[in-house]
């Protein structure tokens, strides 16, 4: 039958044999309680450091300023010949100081001279002219001539030589 009527009805007779009606309550939200961390150590001071230098350190900064004053004038290699040292041990030196060492002006290098083309170039070129002017392509030549592409470019640029790298077939 009808749902809604057959829920009225039980409610009727909910209600007639005494029954009451109850309201509960609804959800709340509640947050998590805090939680409880331990509260952070203090933290150990340091010592004060000691006034007075360790004898090492004193030797250490005397070798330093030799060093240093060395370095205006002499190179490293110079200066670990005359003390005894490693070149190692006096590029730690010059960096912890904050020096470099005297570096020598480099002599100017001298310009390498170009040997003009040879006779074989000469003939080369004039080979490769005549097979341009009989209408051979680049690579034509170079196949016909038995050269590599490097050495033609570098016949073509030193006797000035026009060769399209494309013919007009117009």
């Amino acid at each position: 039958m009808n749902q809604s009527i057959d829920l009225e009805a039980a409610k009727a007779a909910f209600f007639a044999s005494g029954g009451q009606l109850v309201v509960l309550e609804g959800f709340t939200y509640r947050p998590l309680p805090q939680r409880k961390r331990p509260e952070p150590k203090p933290k150990r001071l340091k010592p004060a450091s000691p006034a007075k230098e360790h004898p090492q350190q004193t030797r250490a900064k005397a070798r330093a300023a030799q060093v240093s004053e060395l370095a205006k004038t002499m190179t490293c290699g110079e200066v670990a010949e005359l003390l005894g040292e490693t070149k190692t041990a006096l590029w730690g030196v010059a960096a912890r100081g904050g020096f470099k060492f005297f570096s020598p002006p480099k002599p100017p290098e001298p310009e390498k001279i170009k040997p003009g083309p040879t006779q074989e170039d000469r003939d080369m070129a004039d080979k490769i002219i005549a097979l341009r002017d009989a209408g051979m392509s680049r690579w034509g030549v170079t196949l016909e001539l038995g050269i590599g592409n490097c050495r033609f470019a570098r016949i073509l640029a030193a006797f000035d030589i026009d060769f399209p790298l494309q013919r007009n077939r117009g």
